[in-house]
């Protein structure tokens, strides 16, 4: 079934993971408030902090902001 297929490549890719030390050293956790997601972190220079720029790092830069703004006042 389909969901097995899923459940083999998802095995599969975790394991690949799992050995692959410069791989894993990639892993980070998302900073973004109350998320918690871990994501393999492609970047080049290796700093991404967010799972999705659309989700968390939007809303964590829109915060960022918010407090900014509200501190000059």
């Amino acid at each position: 079934t389909g969901v097995a297929v899923l459940k083999s490549e998802i095995a599969r890719s975790a394991a690949d993971l799992l050995v692959d030390r410069a791989l894993l050293d990639r892993v980070k956790e998302c900073d973004g408030q109350g998320c918690g997601w871990l994501f393999l972190d492609e970047s080049r220079a290796g700093n991404r902090r967010w799972c999705s720029m659309q989700s968390c790092g939007n809303r964590e830069k829109a915060r960022t902001h918010y407090r900014r703004a509200r501190a000059r006042v």
